[in-house]
């Protein structure tokens, strides 16, 4: 894992850096889901043997544990982006502030 640059040397290392952590992420995040749905379906004929509340528990989990979990997957990914985006824009103002270049206009749409 890559850390954190406490300053990068300019806007290309701080747009690196957050990429590379989202897409990190990112392939996280989908092997968690990919792992629980399809881990639910290959083994869903002995979940159901389980009831739990009058409901089968491969029914229940595919149902409504799927959505909670994809719903907090998306959660996740929400606020640490936006966690993470936050931290590279501020690296990216403060290199345009401490050396600004005179041939090279500022650019704050990072």
């Amino acid at each position: 894992m890559m850390p954190a640059p406490s300053s990068p040397d300019d806007q290309e290392d701080a747009a690196l850096w957050y990429w590379r952590r989202t897409r990190r992420l990112t392939l996280a995040l989908l092997a968690l889901w990919l792992a629980f749905n399809l881990g639910v379906v290959w083994y869903a004929e002995a979940l159901n043997a389980v009831i739990v509340a009058g409901v089968p528990l491969g029914f229940l989990l595919l149902s409504t544990v799927s959505l909670l979990l994809f719903t907090a997957i998306a959660t996740v990914y929400a606020l640490l982006t936006n966690a993470w985006e936050r931290r590279a824009r501020t690296w990216h103002q403060q290199r345009a502030t401490d050396s600004p270049d005179a041939s090279h206009p500022r650019d704050d749409s990072f």
